[in-house]
């Protein structure tokens, strides 16, 4: 259906950002009134919502103060339980380490109720290289190698409920991939094993049956006082590729080697953008 002739971009814009902002206001500030200013929390709620004849800059004003100095953003961001890269490397010395990640896309027919989007991480070690031998030739080796397998078409992960791994220390690999088959699982290995030019061998591979059913909506429980979701366990569903990064003892940040979209910056190879 064609766009009517009096269609305005802006007007229509505004009304939908209005709608959808204005709902995360009224869960954030349920117990405020509106068009109140008595109290500081009531005078930041009206401070925050988005009004008929807010400009596209007051009402980005709003956006900011809500999601930036009232810290709404940081309240929605999961903790990642983690040690810093100095205190790990203080203490440890690795091989070098490539890491793929994939993440569900996102629809909002699944998401918009609040289910999260599926996430995935595959990594390796690469075992004939290390700190002061690997070199940024071998990183556009290895970035070249992951955007021919994971980048034409953006490679698909169908993670599900079966666990296979692939256990090949010597050349870096204690692979543990979630998968909806077994079938599924090799192929993922495979490719993965095709970035260092690696001979699949069926010796290391296991493929562990599971009968056990995960329920796509667990339910609900108490936490300090609320009721929250319960985590998913084993999720099936298609990731995509995003990213790859190559990790080095001794150097804090790590390696952009592919982005697609240009999720990161500085990659050595781009996919998806001119």
């Amino acid at each position: 259906m064609a766009l009517p002739d009096n269609f305005n971009e802006t007007e229509h814009l505004m009304d939908l950002f209005k709608r959808e902002y204005n709902k995360q206001i009224q869960k954030y500030f349920k117990n405020q009134p509106d068009d109140d200013v008595s109290t500081p929390k009531a005078s930041l709620k009206h401070a925050c919502r988005v009004k008929d004849s807010d400009s596209i800059l007051r009402a980005l004003l709003r956006a900011f103060l809500f999601e930036i100095t009232v810290g709404y953003a940081q309240s929605v961001q999961a903790p990642i339980y983690g040690t810093p890269v100095q205190e790990l490397q203080r203490v440890t010395k690795f091989k070098p380490q490539i890491k793929l990640y994939f993440k569900e896309p996102y629809s909002y027919e699944k998401h918009n109720d609040g289910t999260e989007q599926v996430r995935g991480e595959i990594s390796f070690r690469i075992m004939n290289k290390d700190s002061d031998t690997i070199s940024r030739a071998d990183a556009e080796q290895y970035a070249r190698a992951i955007k021919n397998e994971f980048g034409n078409p953006i490679y698909t992960w169908r993670k599900g409920k079966f666990k296979c791994t692939y256990l090949d220390l010597d050349n870096g690999y204690d692979l543990r991939i979630l998968c909806i088959s077994k079938q599924e699982g090799q192929r993922v290995i495979k490719s993965i094993l095709k970035i260092l030019n690696t001979t699949y061998n069926d010796d290391n591979f296991q493929f562990i049956e599971n009968t056990k059913e995960y329920p796509t909506k667990p339910g609900t429980h108490r936490v300090y006082g609320r009721t929250v979701r319960k985590f998913r366990q084993r999720p099936t569903a298609d990731l995509k590729f995003t990213h790859a990064q190559l990790l080095i003892s001794g150097r804090i940040k790590a390696v952009n080697l592919v982005s697609v979209n240009r999720r990161l910056r500085n990659a050595i190879q781009y996919i998806g953008v001119e």
